[in-house]
């Protein structure tokens, strides 16, 4: 169906000045209570300076100007601290594959005609920094040992093997951070941190906010064994990096891990543990010991 454009018809002729405090707020299926906002309405611009609220256990402060003269347009910086994440991505945005606990930050301008247009045109930064969470879709451990089976089982060219999320899978982590620089509704991140006690993960990517699409290159290094969590399979892991790649629509991305990166990498790995060994024998010969 076609996208009803936005009605901001109301801010034209409105001239206002004044606070608002409101006990609870549902907008855009986002909800807020203890909502404070200041506000000035002049000549259809509207700015919301500070605003503040509480949501999701945690906070937002911040402001945001909507200019309703000519193409509508928005612009917002916002502090979130101490949110629940995966409730407030579902209701924003309808993304279920994020949970854990922290601050969010956004600096963002857009302008358009409807909701849509506002998608495609979104510039700006946004940061993450999450404790204690989990990405649902993929249990990298469990891919890792995966792929480490299937490195002993292939002959030859070993072929991308690619699978669709499945939510009852994930990925738990102690610590996620990234930041986004938003251009033209495509979010490009080249910093993700993911920290758990099993490995590390890195990344790099693209998030199309405006086309609802995903195309990222996940990297996981497994830095410890934890028992029960893979075991000897993933001990002689340890220290490989293997390549994930998302693509596809954000709520439901494939995952395809690159098997012959990942068997050039091990080989790598392995010969330098021989040649580690060697020199470890002949260097005392070296000295005459």
């Amino acid at each position: 169906g076609k996208e009803e454009p936005l009605d901001l018809s109301a801010l034209k002729g409105l001239n206002a000045t004044g606070s608002l405090r409101i006990g609870s707020l549902k907008v855009q299926n986002i909800k807020s209570s203890n909502v404070r906002i200041d506000l000035k309405a002049k000549d259809g611009r509207l700015d919301l300076n500070p605003v503040s609220a509480n949501l999701y256990q945690g906070t937002l402060n911040g402001n945001a100007t909507v200019n309703a003269a000519g193409t509508p347009a928005v612009a917002t910086r916002q502090n979130l601290n101490g949110v629940n994440i995966a409730p407030l991505l579902k209701d924003a945005v309808n993304f279920e594959n994020l949970e854990g606990k922290g601050n969010v930050a956004l600096d963002v301008t857009t302008q358009g005609v409807t909701v849509g247009a506002m998608k495609k045109a979104l510039n700006g930064t946004a940061s993450l920094n999450l404790a204690d969470g989990a990405y649902r879709g993929i249990n990298i451990a469990e891919t890792i040992r995966n792929a480490k089976a299937a490195l002993g089982a292939i002959k030859g060219k070993p072929q991308p093997q690619t699978q669709a999320a499945n939510t009852a899978q994930k990925t738990d982590f102690s610590e996620l951070k990234a930041s986004f620089q938003i251009r033209n509704g495509v979010a490009h991140n080249e910093d993700l941190s993911m920290k758990s006690p099993l490995m590390r993960l890195t990344g790099a990517g693209d998030i199309d906010i405006g086309n609802d699409a995903i195309n990222y290159l996940a990297k996981a290094t497994v830095v410890a064994t934890s028992k029960g969590q893979g075991g000897a399979e993933v001990d002689q892991m340890k220290g490989v990096t293997v390549p994930v790649k998302l693509t596809g629509p954000l709520g439901a991305p494939r995952y395809e891990i690159d098997y012959s990166a990942l068997a050039t990498e091990a080989a790598k790995q392995q010969v330098e543990k021989k040649a580690g060994e060697l020199l470890q024998r002949k260097l005392p010969g070296l000295f005459g010991k």
